[in-house]
């Protein structure tokens, strides 16, 4: 499906501007009340609940991990433009996502991705 193609391309160029440490850009087309969750008990991990806030999330990431290097192993992209259900595999975990809602680190249990072994939900 042509729009499939059009949704793993911006996925793929979200995760080029997190590469390079290009927040305004990533964070360009994001709603201003986004929440994103990272899960763990660590220096990066808690929610965040508007664009600002996302916008310094991501500048600790390149502080705490400068050198992060995040590398798509693959994009599943469901549904039509509005309910689209996508899931990216980045290493052993997954990021999932419904269009203009909430970013989480690891797919539900019940997400096919899980169940057929791509990801890994870890903590």
């Amino acid at each position: 499906m042509l729009y499939s193609y059009f949704v793993k391309k911006l996925i793929r160029q979200s995760f080029d501007h997190v590469n390079n440490h290009r927040w305004d850009e990533l964070l360009k087309s994001a709603t201003p009340n986004i929440h994103y969750r990272f899960g763990g008990a660590h220096a990066i991990g808690g929610e965040r609940h508007d664009k600002e806030t996302l916008r310094r999330w991501f500048e600790r990431v390149g502080r705490v991990l400068p050198n992060l290097q995040l590398k798509i192993n693959d994009i599943w992209v469901k549904g039509w433009p509005w309910h689209t259900t996508r899931v990216c595999a980045v290493g052993r975990h997954c990021n999932a996502a419904q269009w203009r809602s909430v970013l989480q680190p690891w797919p539900p249990r019940d997400h096919p991705a899980v169940g057929q072994g791509r990801c890994n939900r870890g903590v």
